[in-house]
């Protein structure tokens, strides 16, 4: 199911928009050649103090890096930089801050695109903020010209890890602040870079009016509640957005991203939204901002398998869906791999199931990815009943079948077992075997298989569960029509 989201997911997607192309990883362009490479670790002399022509050039140099921006992939790889302490853009004391200016009406400005620092802070409205001296600083750092010269802005704030800043006047730094525009939201952005500049104290709203979904992450128990879960996430964020316009999509990562424990609808401890482009870019992450700007595509669970990034996406193309895959249960100590089993330890993780969809939206590039995950428990029911375990091993088929690339197959267990499945062609010829997946008893277990490698025809693919107390096999038909 497809969901026609006007613009809502530029407050998501609005980092990776912007920036991208001006990194030497991305080939340089005519301003670039013009502007000399200054990185923020030469800002601080060997005294650590800061050298105010360094810091201004680091900032000058970054915003011409910015302005190269033309692709989705080149943004977001420049936004993982950006966080990244010890890269070209954060030296940890020294980093950047993006804010937005030059908005319709002015409703968005003084908003944070970037924070070097602290990614969570991404989306909050700061254009009132003053400093430990009362200085509107960010006002001041909005008043940078575009196609002009950047200016000098003085902030004070005490930064708790340096003791030498506790006299009087001391907390006082240098900033630099550059002005540029950005076509792809039809925005200006401000550019900051300095010491020590701190807004970790934001907080963010939305209206109070606005209805959320029926379903929360909180109410998230298993697969059919998942799918609610997301599906409500992305109307609700079209809601969002034509109530209160751009600032409501802006606002969209720290609703997504607020635990229920807090308040928060979206979140639930280890249930939680994520967004990745069809490259595999992690344009979004609300369990772990540090994750935005990676690229996962060939990442691997914790039983080797490196598809399920792939299945996830795949999925979510062909017209969204469920995805199981092995991941670490932070409250289930006894899942972790063993580092002497390679490639993969059998035992290793817990089952992680993830619904995934498409979102295209008016003004965002491409097609982006939602995905919602949770660690799934078979014996539950939405009530948290305990379920009857079936006493034979049955294997209910694939849905849908045929089917392109990817289809369900669905499965009881009488006892927990080691599942393997292989898929063999007309002439009995082994063409795909998934990795070996661990199953505790339980009815309606599901295996997604990804067969986007596999040419159009007809299968057979076999199912082989090793329990303690005995073997099953089963095999069944399926066809692939690409």
């Amino acid at each position: 199911m497809k969901f026609l989201i006007d613009r809502t997911f530029i407050g998501i997607a609005l980092s990776i928009i912007l920036f991208g192309g001006g990194m030497q990883l991305f080939g340089s362009n005519l301003l670039q050649a013009q502007v000399p490479k200054v990185t923020a670790g030469a800002v601080l002399d060997d005294d650590g103090k800061v050298n105010e022509d360094s810091l201004k050039a680091f900032v000058i140099w970054s915003t011409s890096v910015f302005e190269g921006v033309r692709t989705i992939e080149e943004g977001t790889k420049l936004l993982g930089e950006i966080y990244r302490e010890g890269s070209d853009y954060n030296s940890g004391k020294i980093y950047l801050i993006l804010f937005s200016v030059g908005t319709p009406q002015g409703e968005n400005d003084g908003t944070i695109i970037f924070y070097g620092k602290n990614p969570n802070l991404n989306g909050l409205a700061a254009l009132d903020i003053k400093d430990d001296e009362g200085n509107e600083v960010v006002k001041e750092i909005l008043k940078a010209k575009k196609g002009e010269e950047s200016i000098r802005v003085e902030y004070c704030w005490n930064d708790p890890n340096d003791d030498s800043d506790n006299a009087p006047g001391a907390t006082c730094k240098p900033s630099y602040a550059m002005r540029y525009y950005a076509p792809s939201v039809n925005s200006d952005l401000v550019v900051v870079g300095g010491y020590y500049q701190d807004l970790n104290f934001l907080e963010v709203s939305v209206p109070d009016d606005l209805e959320y979904p029926d379903v929360s992450a909180s109410d998230v128990k298993d697969r059919e509640t998942l799918k609610q879960f997301v599906e409500g996430a992305a109307t609700w964020a079209k809601q969002l957005y034509e109530s209160i316009g751009l600032a409501g999509s802006q606002h969209l990562k720290v609703e997504f991203r607020k635990d229920a424990k807090d308040g928060g609808f979206f979140r639930d401890g280890l249930v939680y939204l994520y967004l990745v482009t069809p490259e595999g870019y992690v344009v979004f992450h609300g369990l772990d901002a540090w994750r935005e700007g990676r690229t996962v595509i060939n990442n691997s669970d914790l039983r080797g398998d490196t598809t399920f990034v792939r299945r996830i996406i795949d999925t979510a193309l062909n017209g969204g869906g469920y995805i199981d895959y092995w991941w670490n249960n932070p409250d289930d100590p006894n899942d972790d791999p063993d580092p002497d089993i390679l490639p993969y330890d059998p035992n290793a993780g817990t089952l992680r199931t993830a619904y995934s969809i498409v979102i295209e939206a008016e003004g965002l590039e491409g097609k982006q990815i939602l995905a919602g995950a949770f660690f799934s428990s078979v014996a539950t029911s939405i009530e948290g009943e305990i379920t009857e375990l079936p006493t034979e091993f049955a294997l209910h088929g694939n849905y849908p079948n045929p089917f392109n690339p990817s289809t369900r197959i669905q499965f009881d267990l009488p006892e927990s077992a080691q599942v393997t499945l292989q898929v063999i062609d007309i002439l009995g010829r082994k063409v795909m075997e998934l990795p070996v997946q661990v199953f505790e008893a339980g009815m309606n277990h599901t295996i997604e298989l990804n067969a986007v490698d596999l040419a159009s025809g007809t299968y057979l693919y076999r199912m082989a569960a090793i329990g303690a107390e005995s073997r099953y096999e089963k095999t069944g038909l399926m066809i692939l029509v690409k």
